[in-house]
C-alpha cells in the first residue's frame, strides 16, 4: 500500500493548525482568568485615587474658606476701628503711614491659622 505525499502534508497541516489553535485558546483563557483580578485591582485603585483627590480638594477649599473668614476679621469696622484687636486708633507703621488691619495683624492671623491646623491634625490622627 502506497501512501501519497499529499496525505502526509494534509495531516501535518492539520496538526500544526490544531497546535496553533490550542496555544491561542490557552492564551485567551489565561488572559480571561487574569483579567478578573487585575481588572478589580485597577478599578479599586482608580476609585481610591479619586476619593483621595476629592478629599484633598475639599480640605484645600475648607482651608481657603477658613483663611478668608479669619482674614475678614482684620478689617476696619463701622466705627473706623480695627475689627481684629478692637483698637479705635488707626494702625500706623514705622514710616508713619496708615497700615491696613490685615497687614498689621498678619503674623497673628498666621499664628491662629497654624494653631488651628495643628489642632485639627491632632484630632484627625487620634
Amino acid at each position: 500500500m502506497k501512501r501519497s505525499p499529499g496525505l502526509a502534508r494534509v495531516i501535518g497541516i492539520v496538526l500544526v493548525v490544531g497546535l496553533v489553535l490550542l496555544i491561542i485558546k490557552w492564551a485567551l483563557i489565561t488572559a480571561a482568568i487574569l483579567a478578573v483580578p487585575f481588572g478589580a485591582w485597577w478599578f479599586y485603585d482608580r476609585t481610591a485615587t479619586r476619593k483621595r483627590q476629592r478629599a484633598q480638594q475639599q480640605r484645600a477649599s475648607a482651608a481657603a474658606r477658613r483663611r478668608a473668614e479669619v482674614e475678614s476679621l482684620a478689617s476696619v469696622d463701622a466705627a473706623g476701628g480695627c475689627g481684629w484687636c478692637g483698637s479705635r486708633l488707626a494702625h500706623i507703621g514705622r514710616d508713619g503711614r496708615l497700615v491696613l488691619p490685615l497687614d498689621w495683624h498678619r503674623a497673628e492671623i498666621e499664628q491662629v491659622l497654624q494653631s488651628e491646623n495643628e489642632a485639627g491634625s491632632t484630632v484627625r490622627q487620634g
